[in-house]
């Protein structure tokens, strides 16, 4: 079955084109000027990019883990001498497909029967959305999985394709772990949530990039933030 020129594009730009590349930086960008304004704090994954930066003899601060982000994602684009010129339409489709992909998330929860909340609510949820949505996709999917795979190529002897299943099994259980602290007790079916959602993620950076995985996380943060902040009031 042959693919519409037009979505063909569509799919090649949003998963490795410029759209793709704008969306890291505007949430880059944006979780930067939330963070000023609100002071919230920074998530565990951002923690650990930082520490990371510091290595390189950077300082650990926001703005340094923001603008590398940014500088390393449009040095990425320009690498690959891909075009700017796109349909502003390419960004519409990404926010609803990213909606739509925030789906299977919220009916793992409702299957299970538990919802994946944040500890708290706070004015600077947004900022904490934007903060787990890009810095847990670099830590969780883009550095693990590819990790995972070269690890698989270079020293198993695996092809890519069959390195991946694991590799995104893996980055799923690892996203569990993260989370745990987040639980009261030992919770298996929360760590099967988590897991599952890991893996969903995983699958989605796999076949449609990093940035719809990370708008997917954002959405569905922000959503679950909205919906635990309604059940406050209505308390």
């Amino acid at each position: 079955m042959k693919v519409p020129r037009k979505l063909e594009r569509y799919i090649v730009e949003t998963k490795v084109g410029a759209p793709a590349t704008l969306v890291i930086c505007a949430v880059a960008a944006g979780h930067l000027v939330l963070e000023q304004i609100t002071n919230a704090t920074p998530t565990l994954a951002q923690y650990r990019l930082q520490d990371f930066a510091a290595l390189l003899g950077l300082t650990t601060a926001t703005p340094v883990l923001a603008t590398l982000v940014i500088g390393l994602s449009l040095l990425r684009h320009h690498q690959q001498a891909r075009s700017w010129r796109f349909s502003p339409l390419f960004l519409i489709g990404m926010g609803v497909e990213a909606a739509l992909c925030t789906m299977p998330l919220f009916g793992l929860g409702i299957l299970i029967g538990v919802l994946m909340p944040f500890a708290s609510i706070e004015t600077g949820g947004l900022t904490l959305a934007l903060s787990a949505g890009l810095y847990e996709e670099l830590v969780f999917r883009l550095l693990v999985i590819e990790a995972g795979i070269h690890v698989g190529m270079t020293f198993l002897g695996l092809s890519r394709a069959a390195s991946t299943p694991y590799v995104i099994g893996l980055s799923g259980v690892l996203f569990a772990c993260y989370h745990a602290p987040l639980l009261e007790g030992f919770d298996w079916t929360s760590l099967l949530v988590y897991t599952c959602g890991g893996i969903w993620l995983g699958v989605l950076y796999r076949f449609r990039g990093l940035a719809i995985a990370v708008l997917t996380h954002v959405l569905y943060d922000i959503l679950v933030l909205e919906q635990i902040a309604n059940a406050t009031l209505a308390q």
